[in-house]
């Protein structure tokens, strides 16, 4: 008996094809103290996953401290800024399979951080990546 191959997508959201949960705590951590906010690791390890806008609204409401649109900028910045320094030790896990990483702009990342995570190719939305199927081996069946 034949199997039909067709190829499949698996979305990673919350790292489980690459291990990049403590370099984002500690990119946090040090974004929130960057602001004089001390808060402890466990308590933004729980919150990794979530965008950064998402993240920063529900860790400054445990510190019952009022947020600005400035204040969630400003600390997704200082954020990126820190984890662009701990992304060189950030690496694949072994559930990846050698599968082909591609970036979705829709998670909350940018372009330049998704590139630097090893994507092949990085898309705005899903919609833009299923008009690109062709750039990452796939053909559109209609």
């Amino acid at each position: 008996m034949s199997v039909a191959r067709r190829p499949a997508f698996l979305f990673d959201l919350d790292g489980k094809l690459v291990d990049s949960v403590y370099q984002h705590v500690l990119a946090w951590r040090a974004a929130l103290a960057s602001a004089g906010i001390d808060l402890d690791v466990w308590r933004i390890h729980r919150r990794i996953g979530m965008s950064g806008g998402l993240l920063v609204n529900a860790l400054l409401r445990e510190t019952v401290r009022p947020v600005s649109p400035d204040d969630i900028a400003g600390l997704q910045r200082a954020h990126a800024e820190t984890y662009a320094t701990y992304a060189s030790s950030v690496r694949p896990l072994a559930g990846r399979a050698g599968a082909l990483g591609v970036g979705v702009l829709s998670g909350g990342y940018g372009q330049d951080e998704l590139e630097r995570a090893g994507a092949y190719r990085v898309y705005e939305d899903p919609l833009d990546l299923l008009r690109h199927l062709d750039e990452v081996g796939v053909r559109s069946v209609d």
